[in-house]
């Protein structure tokens, strides 16, 4: 996204060592003399990079901060050296990119991983189309840069992007970084290059393409009501953004640069349509030196996060690499991010992985978020905490582990922001049932009044069914044969259901467990109550050992009672 006063894009070719592999590349005054050749290690198709030899090694984060890592602050601000030293690239991982064009025959951007996805069919006024994600005439350097973060390679040259092993599948706005993403983009074009993206296998779609038209602006919440009522009830691109969203694709959207209290109307829509939250993430700049930058969360905040925006270090087409800023930088690392936390959590859907993104983002301080800010949203991602499992439960969570997984959540586990969210969803709803009356809408909306009333009356009463189908108490469940270890001090206040499986509770639990036919409890931790169903098992310790239930048991008939002895000890 374009920047009012952005600094300038400054490009530069790597220094690296001679090689048969030569390419031309863009620079500014700012380094080297217009035109001037480099040579580099390898272009498209050369493979001079074979030998490079990874020094990271598992279980050793600061093996991982080579020159290359450090060249983008932003990977040690998310703390990225972990989740690598957790064995995490992004490998297999499908992740996609709307914007202007990408550079395919940049060195870092392997064919192997990078691919352009086709948006074929016909324009509103009956044109036809095919645009390919490779840049094109109409394009600038943007999406070169927003896709080198995201997944540039690991090679020990210059970068590297955040899952530097992800599939990373480019759509083209066949625009450069001015176009306006008011009511006015072609919403045909737009339905067939979210599709093509979708139809590719990509689990997330990063949107940092476009500017802010000069009609709006997102100073307060007025002003981005009145930037939704422009796309309401009007077909335009943001609902086939929205469609492909409900089809299960998680959309990031950058929050916008002007320094205003509110994300843009596109990356705040799950305010205006509720049912998009859990598909849908906010990205907010940051500064290494100031804090928070560009836009803050605002509207957004539950399904806002704050990522690394400003001097970013990235491709740039040509073969080279450039400096730039606004959270056009920012949403690539959140993706890119969201990438390796799919790959440590393979048994989560989408909208849990997004869960445990948000919710182990730590505050600009470093402290743990209770529950996010219209500032920072939940915070900065912290990848080192998010490789431990989610950090809060924003309602029933299904941990469903398959045959033979096995997996350790080691966060203490709240739901804390639940808590906030129910008092500001109290009040928000005595507000909406004063605004009926002083409106005239306790029976509907008339057709005839302005199209801000209609997209009013529909986001409050959108807004207002879903505050009333919301969970306020986080619950865990667990399902599938595979087996869950909790560790952590854990005080969401739902239940927890054992539905299939093991979980093994060796921290503490302030909730009660229920298990059910097919599961088993085990652990030596902490609970809060226990009831066995019929068919459900209890299983004390790991091999021997204590589980305590700090409230009332219940061992319906049916129910076991497995104890493990040795000559000894027994299980208790």
């Amino acid at each position: 996204m374009a920047a009012l006063n952005q600094e300038p894009t400054i490009s530069r070719c790597a220094g690296m060592q001679k090689s048969k592999c030569v390419s031309a590349a863009r620079y500014s005054s700012k380094t080297v003399a217009a035109g001037a050749l480099c040579a580099l290690s390898f272009t498209f198709g050369c493979s001079a990079y074979a030998d490079y030899v990874e020094q990271g090694k598992l279980g050793d984060a600061a093996s991982w901060r080579s020159a290359e890592f450090q060249s983008d602050w932003g990977l040690s601000r998310i703390q990225a050296d972990q989740a690598y030293a957790a064995g995490m690239t992004g490998a297999g991982g499908k992740i996609g990119a709307l914007d202007s064009g990408f550079d395919p025959s940049h060195p870092e951007a392997s064919p192997s991983r990078f691919q352009a996805v086709t948006a074929t069919g016909t324009y509103v006024n009956g044109t036809p189309f095919s645009v390919t994600g490779a840049i094109n005439p109409n394009n600038d350097t943007h999406g070169t840069h927003v896709t080198g973060t995201m997944g540039a390679a690991r090679d020990g040259v210059e970068m590297h992007g955040v899952a530097y092993n992800a599939q990373i599948y480019v759509g083209n706005t066949n625009q450069n970084d001015s176009f306006l993403f008011g009511p006015n983009p072609d919403p045909q074009y737009f339905k067939a290059v979210y599709g093509a993206l979708a139809d590719a296998g990509v689990r997330a779609i990063n949107n940092s393409w476009g500017s802010q038209p000069a009609d709006v602006t997102y100073a307060t919440e007025s002003g981005v009501r009145a930037a939704y009522a422009q796309h309401y009830n009007r077909g335009t691109w943001l609902d086939e953004a929205a469609n492909v969203s409900r089809k299960g694709v998680i959309n990031v959207f950058s929050a916008g640069n002007s320094g205003y209290a509110n994300a843009s109307v596109r990356a705040s829509l799950p305010y205006f349509e509720p049912d998009l939250e859990g598909h849908w993430l906010a990205v907010s700049g940051l500064d290494a030196s100031t804090g928070q930058r560009y836009n803050q969360c605002g509207l957004s905040k539950y399904w806002c996060i704050t990522m690394p925006g400003r001097l970013i270090n990235s491709t740039v087409p040509g073969g080279g690499y450039g400096i730039k800023s606004g959270t056009s930088m920012s949403a690539p690392h959140a993706t890119g991010a969201l990438a390796l936390v799919m790959e440590r959590f393979p048994y989560l859907n989408n909208e849990q992985a997004l869960q445990v993104l948000l919710t182990t983002a730590t505050q600009l301080d470093g402290s743990v978020t209770q529950a996010p800010t219209t500032s920072v949203g939940w915070g900065v991602a912290n990848l080192e905490r998010a490789m431990r499992g989610p950090g809060q439960l924003l309602g029933t969570f299904d941990a469903n582990l398959g045959t033979g997984l096995t997996d350790t959540w080691s966060n203490n586990i709240s739901d804390q922001a639940l808590i906030q969210r129910q008092a500001e969803d109290t009040a928000e709803h005595a507000t909406w049932q004063q605004t009926l009356i002083s409106k005239g809408w306790q029976n509907g909306v008339a057709s005839t009044a302005s199209q801000q009333d209609q997209a009013d009356y529909a986001t409050g009463s959108a807004r207002a069914a879903a505050a009333a189908q919301r969970q306020y108490q986080g619950s865990l469940i667990k399902s599938g044969a595979g087996r869950l270890i909790l560790q952590g001090a854990n005080t969401y206040r739902g239940e927890t259901l054992v539905n299939g499986g093991v979980l093994s509770v060796n921290g503490s639990l302030v909730s009660a467990v229920q298990v059910n036919a097919g599961g088993t409890l085990g652990g030596n931790g902490q609970i809060g109550g226990l009831t066995a169903r019929n068919g459900g098992v209890v299983a004390p310790g790991n091999s021997i050992g204590t589980l305590q239930v700090n409230g009332n048991v219940l061992l319906e008939p049916g129910s076991t009672y497995a104890v493990e002895l040795s000559p000894a000890a027994s299980d208790r």
